[in-house]
């Protein structure tokens, strides 16, 4: 780069001396530009080294003033002013305003040429504006190596890193990519909505204060565009705002950052087609549509799946609750959710393959057939509850319950532990609510319940033997219902049931015996305690109305 320091080195410059203005000597030189008219503001680019005679100004010390503090204002570089020519010596005014200013006020002798001074000048910066370009076309050669031999966007990163000495953050949303050369670093906080449609609708480098665990970093935002639409955003670290990018530095992002963008796409391409085989290869596992068992298992084999080992399926259910959200929208939800949790399956190293059904996320895992069923079914709903915790914290503002199937073996099993971990969800919801893990393993007698094909009798059975409880609970405001639960709940053992109620054991036996006898029934007998157990069960299916237990 080419400074005023710089180019009094540069005959016949040497021969000039700097009357005022010595601490801008550092102002860089961009363009040069001869002043012979008083209106040479509207001419200035930024960065100017004027030459001139004052010629036009010379008998006006108030314009001579102002010229030197509109120069400094539009941040030129100097003024060289010719001397012995039209004036005799340099204005005070202008001596003073230079000093104040900072602004270099340089005069050379009378015998010096304009263009003696314009074609060292010029060739120094085209000398440079060559030297950028060179730098340029390297890195863009650089990168274009690194894509076009498929080493990925990572060690492009790295070399676009190594050749701004800046750290990068490359944040792709539509996919869920995040990519960083500061490896030790924690990430930055993700960009809001407001920072992101503003880049998109810009398309221009943004300065944004970034937030990583509190602390304020001074970062560059550069949009990475593609076909016309925002797909990326590439965030330079600890950036200097006043310094700006070098000139080296703007021209190597705008040879460099297309072909980020065209990789962005291609990776993006071929994501959207991975997701798509696997969703088709989940429906037709799901829905046995398929030919040959052998067909399919190889699939499996080439998506990381051996369905030659015992199979479990886990399912989790989305849900928006009351809000109204367009089918686009969605779409793009369900896209993130597979990113994002197929990026936490990874680091559970577990073998899995993870498709969407309808509003449903399913997880097809594959375990050891060294391991019993009772040691997958445990692990299962270990993860499954990991899962559940993970979701709930990356989407706040979704709804999730998860279910899971039974151990299968073969490829033609897998359907039915599909099926068995959606009917855990419905069955485990409809007794105990949404939002939690449900394992078909461990639903018992609700399994049979709520496939029984006439709700009106079971209804009435549960009216028939806790009916006479209903009515005294309402009437007296009593729990004897909940009490009752809880005692089975706690394997009938009265001091665990206190503990549960915190009351005292003697009120536990005492509303225990009570029960019995509005029941007419004789709790120490087994078939009269299964009919109270059973019609426990059905009014968790069925509740009473409110208004009954109020």
């Amino acid at each position: 780069m080419l400074d005023v320091k710089k180019a009094l080195t540069i005959a016949p410059l040497t021969r000039s001396r700097v009357v005022a203005g010595h601490d801008g000597l550092d102002r860089l030189i961009k363009n040069i530009t001869i002043m012979e008219v008083p209106d040479l503001l509207q001419w200035l680019k930024g960065n100017d080294f004027v030459i001139t005679s004052l010629f036009c100004i010379k008998d006006n010390p108030q314009a001579q003033v102002k010229l030197v503090e509109d120069m400094a204002r539009f941040d030129c570089a100097a003024l060289a002013i010719k001397s012995d020519r039209y004036v005799k010596t340099l204005p005070a005014g202008m001596i003073d305003a230079a000093n104040r200013l900072s602004f270099p006020l340089l005069g050379f002798p009378r015998d010096i040429a304009y263009i003696d001074i314009i074609n060292p000048l010029m060739e120094c910066l085209l000398d440079h504006t060559a030297g950028v370009l060179r730098q340029a076309d390297m890195a863009f050669r650089w990168l274009q190596e690194v894509i076009l031999n498929d080493q990925g966007l990572e060690a492009a990163l790295t070399t676009l890193q190594h050749l701004l000495k800046h750290d990068l953050t490359l944040e792709c949303p539509g996919s869920g990519l995040v990519l960083t050369t500061n490896k030790d670093a924690p990430p930055f906080d993700p960009l809001s909505q407001e920072t992101i449609s503003r880049l998109s609708n810009t398309y221009q480098p943004f300065f944004h204060l970034r937030t990583r665990r509190g602390e304020k970093i001074p970062c560059l935002v550069i949009p990475i565009m593609a076909h016309t639409s925002t797909h990326a955003f590439l965030t330079m670290e600890h950036f200097e705002r006043e310094q700006g990018l070098s000139p080296t530095g703007q021209a190597i992002l705008d040879h460099t950052i297309p072909l980020l963008g065209m990789e962005i796409i291609s990776l993006y391409n071929r994501t959207v087609l991975e997701r798509q085989q696997i969703n088709s290869f989940v429906e037709e596992l799901i829905a046995q549509d398929f030919k040959s068992e052998k067909a399919m298992m190889e699939r499996g084999r080439y998506l990381g799946l051996d369905l030659s080992q015992p199979s479990l399926s886990i399912v989790f259910t989305i849900g928006v609750g009351k809000r109204k959200i367009s089918e686009e929208k969605m779409q793009l939800l369900k896209g993130q959710l597979q990113r994002d949790l197929s990026h936490q399956l990874r680091d559970k190293k577990i073998p899995f393959i993870l498709g969407l059904r309808n509003n449903s996320l399913v997880i097809i895992t594959t375990w050891s057939p060294e391991q019993s069923g009772e040691q997958i079914a445990f692990q299962a709903h270990k993860l499954a509850q990991n899962i559940l915790l993970h979701l709930k914290w990356a989407f706040p503002t979704l709804h999730f319950t998860g279910g899971i199937g039974l151990p299968q073996t073969g490829v033609e099993n897998i359907g039915l532990g599909f099926s068995q971990a959606t009917k855990a969800i419905t069955l485990g919801r409809q007794a105990h609510g949404p939002g939690r893990v449900y394992s078909y393993d461990k639903l018992g007698v609700f399994r049979l319940l709520c496939s029984h094909p006439d709700t009106k009798e079971l209804i009435s059975l549960r009216d028939e033997i806790l009916g006479p409880l209903r009515d005294y609970d309402k009437k007296q405001r009593a729990n004897f219902i909940e009490t009752l639960t809880t005692y089975f709940s706690c394997n009938e053992d009265i001091n665990d049931t206190a503990k549960a109620l915190f009351i005292h054991p003697n009120t536990v036996r005492y509303r225990l015996e009570k029960a019995a006898n509005l029941l007419s029934r004789d709790l120490t007998s087994t078939e009269h305690r299964f009919q109270i157990y059973l019609a426990l069960k059905i009014a968790g299916l069925y509740p009473f109305a409110k208004l009954d237990q109020e």
